[in-house]
């Protein structure tokens, strides 16, 4: 797969559809002064050369009852990614990183229900060259990644996008199901966004065998309920990021909160949540390089009041993200979207 060149065009596109994934052509278009069918043109050659996707962020109640648990691995007697491409096949795995430090394998979990979040730690034990496993599970989230921001964009072009996807805040991510089962049709238009949520209600409606008044109307009953909230994937380092990184703060009593709020804020965060450990806040965020993370931490960070002390570790191998499984050469792979409940 040939990495594609990228102008300023394609940054501002891919900036925009950060921000608005589901927006039509015409609508984008007229905020960033570009044309319709240019745009659509430049989506669809980076879609081609898998750079980009639009997936479908599924709400956790829909596909479990427990929050997510981040995983360390310490390993023995095999290479770090030896061991990730066994750990690839187990059941339930957002996320699997090579990552500097104590600990050269990170990985999360996000199972149905307690359960099987139990069985699927306890599998990670029998894996091959796994020596130790740290589990961390995740009390509450604050914020995740299709919230990060390249800041290709100027404010007022951000503002309007935001209003044109009528963006709401994350808030504090939950594992509640729906106050009432799905019906058949809302299962299928959720599936089916998640794997393509820039997908029409025609086409769904062809793809599920729906009507098509039924399918528009079901399509914009789930995004209006945020049960899907749609979501723009892309191989961030042929954009230029190429420094993912995990942050593990202590932090002073009570202060938790606060800590995650100014988090964040900040445009280069993917993740703040609250985990059960001796380091009380996990975050994960995306930069340029490494000198950037040491920016991000003695510039940013480091005017955050309440935090004692910082870990900081570098994703050396992300293999997935978010469900998806990512190459450097080959570009976005398969998408192992969760079962709904």
């Amino acid at each position: 797969m040939t990495r594609p060149l990228l102008d300023d065009l394609d940054r501002r596109l891919i900036g925009a559809l950060h921000l608005a994934p589901r927006a039509t052509w015409d609508d984008i278009g007229g905020i960033l002064s570009a044309d319709a069918s240019t745009l659509k043109r430049r989506y669809d050659r980076l879609y081609e050369a898998r750079m980009v996707r639009v997936i479908g962020q599924a709400d956790w109640g829909m596909h479990s009852t427990a929050m997510p648990v981040h995983v360390f691995l310490d390993i023995t007697g095999e290479t770090p990614l030896a061991v990730l491409r066994r750990l690839q096949d187990l059941p339930h795995l957002q996320l699997l990183a090579q990552i500097s430090g104590d600990h050269p394998l990170y990985a999360v979990v996000h199972a149905p229900s307690e359960a099987a979040t139990s069985e699927a730690i306890d599998r990670m034990f029998s894996v091959p060259g796994v020596r130790r496993v740290k589990a961390l599970p995740a009390l509450s989230t604050h914020r995740r990644g299709h919230t990060w921001d390249p800041q290709f964009l100027t404010d007022t072009e951000t503002a309007e996008l935001l209003e044109l996807a009528g963006a709401r805040p994350e808030g504090t991510a939950t594992a509640t199901p729906p106050a009432k089962p799905l019906s058949e049709a809302e299962r299928t238009v959720v599936a089916q966004l998640m794997q393509d949520s820039r997908a029409s209600a025609a086409s769904i409606a062809r793809a599920a065998g729906l009507a098509t008044s039924t399918a528009h109307r079901v399509v914009r009953r789930v995004l209006d309920e945020g049960w899907v909230k749609p979501r723009l994937e892309i191989v961030s380092e042929w954009l230029g990021f190429e420094t993912p990184f995990i942050l593990r703060l202590r932090v002073a009593p009570g202060e938790t909160p606060d800590v995650m709020r100014r988090i964040d804020r900040l445009p280069q965060t993917r993740l703040a949540a609250h985990v059960a450990s001796d380091m009380s806040v996990l975050a994960t965020g995306l930069v340029t390089d490494r000198s950037a993370v040491a920016h991000f931490i003695d510039h940013e960070l480091a005017r955050i009041p309440g935090i004692l002390t910082v870990s900081v570790d570098v994703m050396l191998a992300e293999p997935r993200r978010y469900w998806l499984d990512r190459d450097l050469t080959a570009g976005l792979g398969a998408f192992h979207a969760p079962t709904l409940l």
